[in-house]
């Protein structure tokens, strides 16, 4: 390794707990070449801690992607963290699965990508610098040990801007997606991955086990009628419609995510369009406008965006969930259920439940607390980094 670096005191703590990121403010001292973007980490006390990926231009200065020295990451490592990921994944979700996340960044050993496929398509997502030199390496490894149709890369996001790098999309390998969406099943529903336009990286696979839930939970209620907020393209509604929902209605803001709705729904035959309704427009608004006319319904799905994306914006996201929640609650009827959830990685669980008990207590409803939500078996969880559990959930029982 031609850099290595050392850390301040008592700075190695959360390293040997399972985090793998250095921030900047960590670091003592720099040895070797500062053009490395591979360093080996030295505790105060001499101790190597690892091998990680190292970002100059980024706050989180390294990324530990193997506790042991002299660890590479080479096309041979690449190789072998993704067979190994591919392997877990086959062991832990359905074998009928079609689309899944097969490498999930930190917690399989490969800070910075996400590798998720739909069908015969695989979709990446890199999101720093070391991933740059080491692309052609990746997708070589991706159609060996998968043999896909397609290979397409959305690394187009705004995080990559802190390592300097512009947002990048397009074909890597194999045959163009079409840009009718990428189609595929999941439980027996029939979606699209829109791997060109959507978002993430054309769907949202972390919520495929919670969307099972979502189905049993319209199986228990009997025929439910169902409210489904910030639904993007609807894919908790198409489930609850096919679990035999007698009415879904959905709410978002995305008029460009309509035809792809439409186009899902048609895909599944047991899904009748005249049982669907949507509505376009803010979900605030819509919740306020619902629970003004007098609605009610027997199960209530609330899946918002990231709605705290700073440590200084903490308040203010806080106070947009519990609002939500606020009026996702008054809108339930007395006996059914809310289905809550948060994908801020900021929001730790306690925290999240904390808003919940607000907004219930000033909703003057009751509710219990059912169960608890998590990302599925293939966005595992790093023991030691909280930010890897970023999707949270509850099923809470209205009264």
């Amino acid at each position: 390794m031609k850099l290595t670096l050392h850390l301040k005191p008592a700075r190695d703590i959360p390293i040997i707990r399972g985090h793998p990121w250095i921030l900047s403010g960590a670091i003592a001292r720099t040895e070797g070449d500062l053009a490395c973007d591979e360093a080996e980490i030295v505790a105060a006390n001499g101790r190597c801690l690892g091998c990680a990926t190292v970002h100059p231009q980024s706050s989180i200065r390294a990324r530990l992607f193997s506790n042991r020295p002299g660890v590479q990451l080479n096309a041979e490592t690449i190789r072998a963290r993704l067979a190994a990921a591919i392997e877990r994944r086959r062991q832990w979700m359905p074998a009928d699965a079609e689309a899944m996340r097969l490498v999930f960044s930190e917690s399989d050993g490969l800070p910075g990508l996400i590798v998720d496929r739909y069908a015969d398509t695989v979709v990446i997502q890199c999101s720093t610098a070391p991933w740059e030199s080491r692309r052609d390496a990746l997708v070589e490894a991706l159609v060996a040990l998968l043999n896909p149709r397609t290979v397409y890369e959305r690394s187009d996001l705004d995080v990559r801007r802190h390592e300097e790098l512009e947002p990048r999309q397009g074909l890597l390998w194999g045959a163009a997606p079409p840009e009718s969406g990428v189609p595929f099943s999941e439980n027996g529903c029939r979606f699209l991955a829109d791997v060109i336009h959507g978002h993430k990286t054309g769907f949202y696979l972390d919520q495929s086990a919670n969307r099972q839930r979502a189905a049993a939970w319209v199986r228990r209620l009997g025929a439910p009628r169902v409210l489904n907020v910030f639904a993007y393209t609807d894919a908790f509604g198409i489930a609850a419609l096919a679990a035999g929902a007698r009415e879904v209605v959905a709410v978002d803001s995305a008029l460009k995510a309509q035809p792809l709705a439409a186009a899902q729904l048609a895909l599944n035959p047991g899904c009748d369009p005249a049982r669907h309704r949507t509505i376009v427009g803010d979900a605030f608004s819509a919740l306020r406008e619902l629970h003004q006319a007098g609605e009610l319904f027997d199960l209530v799905i609330l899946d918002p965006p990231r709605l705290v994306t700073r440590k200084d914006r903490m308040q203010e996201g806080l106070r947009a969930y519990k609002d939500a929640n606020l009026f996702a609650i008054k809108l339930t009827r007395p006996g059914g259920v809310l289905l809550t959830f948060s994908c801020s990685g900021l929001v730790e669980r306690e925290l999240f439940t904390k808003v919940l008990e607000g907004a219930v207590r000033d909703s003057g409803r009751e509710a219990q607390l059912i169960e608890t939500l998590d990302a599925p078996p293939d966005h595992p969880r790093r023991l030691g980094f909280p930010e890897s559990d970023y999707l949270k959930g509850a099923v809470l029982g209205i009264a």
